[in-house]
């Protein structure tokens, strides 16, 4: 939310992507240029700590690496209560194929993996010998044992994945989601895990972050299951993605202050 400033704002910089968090109306109304990452794609190119963390989600959840190292520091060194998956010849399914869909997709391709891809854009909708375009979410989820969600938030992407689109998952699917919390009815995705609609899921974004605590239903199956990891939006947080952004930024803020 932005609020209507008593003194003079005229520049709002956001080293981010995603501005869900700002009142872009708001801005517009009062005169207010928003500086941020959005539509960088030449330098975006460069970043791929949310990339990175995504593949490393997938891999802590289906080998089980949390719950394993947890008990080699508690004392107990039991390798046959860990046995997991392989992400080899996995089909992975991608939901949303622009900058980071794409790079995961690169990044499937060298794990072995067969990859499906669903995007609303229309120049997106085609088949490659590396890629099956898919022309709806269910159809998707009916075909993938990993799914991946990397769409944009907005009015139109709320709750895109709702009850309907977990029921039609497979029961062995794992699903990750580094995109944004309000693309998916979370009180549908406890329920595809309670139900075992699914087998299991890792989230490093939710719906009302980052006032989240063990009060959040998620949070709370969390804490008594193996089958899902939860971390605290830590996608794009490495020091190289922060140097980097935060240098592109200020060089893209003196650029406009000096041209105004």
């Amino acid at each position: 939310m932005l609020r209507r400033p008593e003194r003079r704002v005229s520049v709002i910089v956001c080293p981010v992507t995603g501005l869900d968090h700002i009142d872009i109306e708001t801005c517009k109304e009062l005169d207010i240029k928003v500086i941020s990452l959005k539509g960088e794609e030449e330098f975006l190119k460069k970043i791929r700590a949310t990339a990175e963390l995504t593949i490393g989600l997938m891999l802590s959840l289906l080998r089980k690496i949390p719950k394993a190292a947890e008990s080699v520091n508690s004392g107990i060194w039991k390798r046959d209560l860990y046995r997991g998956n392989e992400l080899y010849s996995k089909t992975i399914g991608i939901i949303g194929f622009g900058r980071l869909g794409q790079i995961i997709a690169d990044y499937a391709l060298a794990f072995g993996m067969k990859v499906i891809v669903h995007d609303v854009i229309e120049d997106m909708k085609h088949t490659t010998k590396q890629f099956t375009f898919m022309d709806n979410l269910k159809t998707l989820a009916a075909s993938s044992d990993v799914i991946s969600l990397h769409v944009n938030y907005n009015k139109k992407t709320h709750h895109l994945l709702d009850e309907e689109f977990f029921k039609s998952c497979k029961p062995h699917a794992y699903f990750v989601n580094t995109s944004r919390g309000g693309i998916v009815d979370e009180v549908a995705l406890l329920k595809a895990l309670e139900q075992k609609w699914i087998k299991g899921a890792t989230l490093d974004v939710m719906q009302g972050e980052p006032n989240i605590n063990t009060d959040n239903p998620l949070v709370k199956y969390a804490i008594e299951n193996d089958n899902i990891i939860i971390v605290p939006h830590i996608g794009g947080n490495t020091y190289e993605s922060f140097e980097k952004s935060e240098l592109f930024i200020a060089d893209k803020l003196v650029k406009h202050v000096s041209c105004s």
